[in-house]
């Protein structure tokens, strides 16, 4: 019965996570670049910012867009593969996410000494679809093997919306803010059924709703100390005003009812679907970016951002997230009047403490490196750019629930196709 009892409660704990970690990936922050001229260049655009991209990373930069400026990313196509080894009876567990998506535009506009501006960006986005099999997972106990499936639906995406204002200081100095609204949409739906041996079944269906808005200001500033040299830097973090999430499990078991929870019976022998409403108001942490930039020559320009995230704590949310400190490094060079190319490397690591066999019991901690190339056509006062980014990572998780330790991979690509005027 220890045997039976153990690989039911494997099974519960899987759904445990699937039921609180399966969002957005909740454990790095730079997930999806923005912007053509940025994304290129790794992400490192905090001490430039001077086209409609800016909005996003320094509104303070686009005191330097000397005209009216609009940008827009046409299609941005993204996708993660994640493999955790030896989880399922030996087997690995992979999991993979992408989404087709237009993830910003954005306009500046002078109007006397002040630049004007407003943008859209969606910093991050899950459409995962998942489905599963394992068979002849082996077990001693009396019901004998089980056969595992599990179908998993996760949506979860983010939008940025808002207006932008910029001006100068003085000749070397510029302050920008940006005020966006915060809308983020999650659905989950995830059945997982198990087949024994002896004919009893169980299955557990879990349902999870969230909607949240809030708002989320960008304040920037861009210092120029000398010819050719760029400092910038911006602070932001997300205020959650509203938030509204439920959940809904339903499990049923052939050969114990009673390890559904209360409200099974042999002659009912499944939990009545129960709800929860939660309007807790999430954390989110505060983003501190710096970065330099140095323009080299007319054709050649280097830059590079080192951005930190706080520490913040959700207990209703089941989530922790420690602090993390990312880099990026870019640079562009214009081979010709018509023609640009971008490159950049960046860091995206885990906000997820160390794990330690016996000891934590941590989902996963993966540390992310990646880069990003892209190639620009300028034709009269318009460009258009295609590029994309690979990312990286190994590391480890404990995505049971328990202390056992699973070596994990993380592999992820986009590519993007954009305008500016």
């Amino acid at each position: 019965m220890n045997v039976i009892n153990r690989w039911l409660n494997f099974w519960s704990l899987l759904l445990f996570f699937f039921s609180t970690a399966a969002f957005a990936d909740a454990y790095h922050y730079n997930n999806i670049l923005i912007g053509d001229r940025a994304s290129g260049m790794g992400g490192a655009y905090t001490a430039i910012s001077d086209d409609a991209s800016g909005l996003f990373y320094n509104p303070a930069g686009i005191v330097y867009v000397v005209d009216r400026n609009f940008s827009a990313t046409v299609n941005t196509f993204s996708a993660q593969y994640k493999t955790y080894d030896n989880v399922i009876g030996g087997q690995p567990f992979e999991r993979k996410s992408s989404a087709l998506l237009a993830n910003y535009f954005g306009f500046v506009k002078p109007v006397g000494n002040l630049k004007f501006g407003i943008s859209y960006a969606v910093p991050d986005a899950v459409n995962e679809d998942l489905s599963q099999s394992v068979s002849g997972i082996p077990s001693n106990s009396p019901v004998g093997n089980y056969n595992y499936t599990i179908n998993l639906n996760n949506r979860d995406n983010t939008y940025n919306f808002g207006p932008s204002i910029a001006g100068a200081i003085n000749d070397q100095l510029a302050i920008g803010l940006t005020l966006y609204l915060h809308q983020r949409d999650t659905l989950i739906i995830n059945n997982q059924f198990v087949a024994r041996d002896n004919a009893t079944n169980e299955w557990t269906n879990y349902y999870y709703k969230l909607s949240e808005t809030g708002l989320k200001p960008v304040l920037g500033v861009i210092w120029s100390p000398v010819e050719k040299l760029s400092l910038g830097a911006s602070i932001s973090t997300i205020l959650i005003l509203n938030s509204n999430s439920s959940s809904q499990v339903t499990c049923v078991n052939t050969n114990d009812p009673a390890l559904c929870g209360s409200g099974a019976s042999l002659a009912f022998p499944f939990l009545v679907p129960t709800t929860t409403s939660l309007d807790t108001r999430r954390v989110y942490p505060m983003r501190i970016a710096v970065g330099a930039a140095y323009f080299a020559t007319t054709s050649l320009l280097l830059s590079t951002d080192f951005t930190y995230h706080t520490a913040v704590s959700n207990p209703s949310f089941d989530e922790v997230a420690v602090a993390t400190v990312d880099a990026a490094f870019g640079g562009e060079y214009y081979l010709s009047k018509k023609w640009a190319v971008r490159a950049g490397v960046y860091t995206n690591v885990a906000n997820t403490p160390p794990i330690e066999a016996g000891v934590t019991k941590i989902e996963e901690h993966i540390n992310l490196y990646g880069g990003s190339l892209s190639f620009t056509r300028f034709s009269g006062e318009s460009s258009v750019t295609i590029g994309g980014s690979l990312s990286y990572g190994i590391g480890q998780a404990q995505i049971t629930g328990n202390t056992d330790v699973q070596s994990a991979r993380a592999f992820g690509w986009t590519m993007f196709l954009s305008s500016s005027y």
